[in-house]
């Protein structure tokens, strides 16, 4: 797993660099939440704040890039950095990966500074999970940082979320995304395109522009969902197969888009054109809008809201899917 070690893509998150960076070295805080919108960063500050304890250079320097401690965070080698998300094939972080994480940050650092678990959907921990972390929080071993990142903060038992202290993270303004954007190479519609799409999560945006690929899987699942209002029984299942398949980041990250290009149709219904994300889609929508009542939409997005909520509570994919699909098929 290579890491970024230039923090490139930590644009905009300069308060939180600062506050962590004030805690110092030599006593920082042992436990903390790292909450905010999907895609904006929150991960990477984790490494970044794993690179900034264990660099061999100066404190002032942190994180250099270049000691043995820093080429190895890069790498994903290094034995003091420790990394817990979602399961292949399951959609939450169970009571098992948790137990086996706290095994191993009771032992003394192997070669720096700390040990640092970074759990990456603190929101897909089960409640059985964070019941197990419960005990680590309130007794953490000494010369280890436990990370716990969420885009749902509030889906995190008070009892755990007490225990942490709170980094907010935001999205940023699309002009910043843009000029970001353009200073790493892209054009200016690529840069304004990008920065609509991803709605100021500059991570997202950056990766989409790095990655062309990952663009047209998104565009794919858009024409899916977009196709789905009228859909037949059979053509909804074969829709949700194809969704199952899909090569997108985690089946959240599909629901998402499903969100927003409902979302999309929700505001081109109310006349507020400016607002549509999705504009080179504007003539399905407007298709769409001129048959389904703004109730219906509604209703769509709420199906889709509720799908991702069950996708927290390690539902089958395949069943969820398929369920979701009919319903939508449903709401023209």
């Amino acid at each position: 797993m290579q890491i970024d070690l230039d923090f490139s893509s930590l644009e905009g998150h300069e308060q939180a660099l600062e506050a962590l960076r004030k805690g110092g070295r030599k006593e920082p805080f042992p436990s903390l939440v790292f909450e905010g919108p999907a895609h904006v960063g929150k991960r990477l500050v984790g490494i970044w704040y794993a690179a900034f304890l264990n660099c061999l250079d100066s404190e002032a320097q942190a994180p250099c890039g270049v000691c043995r401690s820093c080429k190895k965070i890069k790498s994903g080698i290094h034995p003091d950095l420790h990394l817990t998300r979602v399961p292949e094939k399951k959609t939450v972080v169970g009571v098992s990966e948790v137990r086996e994480a706290i095994y191993e940050v009771h032992h003394a650092p192997f070669e720096g500074n700390f040990r640092v678990w970074v759990i990456e959907e603190g929101e897909r921990l089960s409640d059985e999970a964070q019941n197990a972390l419960l005990k680590t929080l309130e007794e953490p071993p000494e010369r280890a940082i436990i990370l716990l990142v969420t885009n749902l903060g509030g889906t995190l038992i008070p009892t755990v979320s007490s225990r942490c202290r709170l980094v907010r993270f935001h999205v940023l303004q699309s002009d910043r995304v843009e000029k970001a954007l353009l200073a790493r190479g892209a054009s200016d519609s690529q840069a304004k395109r990008l920065s609509a799409l991803c709605s100021g999560a500059f991570g997202s945006a950056l990766s989409l522009f790095s990655e062309p690929k990952s663009l047209e899987e998104r565009d794919a699942v858009l024409e899916l969902f977009s196709s789905l209002p009228g859909k037949d029984l059979w053509g909804a299942v074969e829709t949700a197969q194809r969704l199952e398949k899909t090569k997108l980041n985690g089946l959240g990250s599909v629901l998402d888009l499903g969100i927003s290009f409902f979302r999309d149709l929700l505001v081109l219904s109310a006349g507020s054109v400016d607002l549509v994300v999705h504009r080179e889609r504007m003539d399905r929508l407007q298709e769409l809008a001129s048959v389904m009542s703004a109730a219906k939409i509604r209703f769509a997005i709420q199906e889709l809201q509720e799908a991702d909520h069950f996708v927290q509570r390690n539902v089958s994919p395949r069943l969820l899917l398929q369920r979701l699909c009919i319903n939508l098929s449903k709401a023209c």
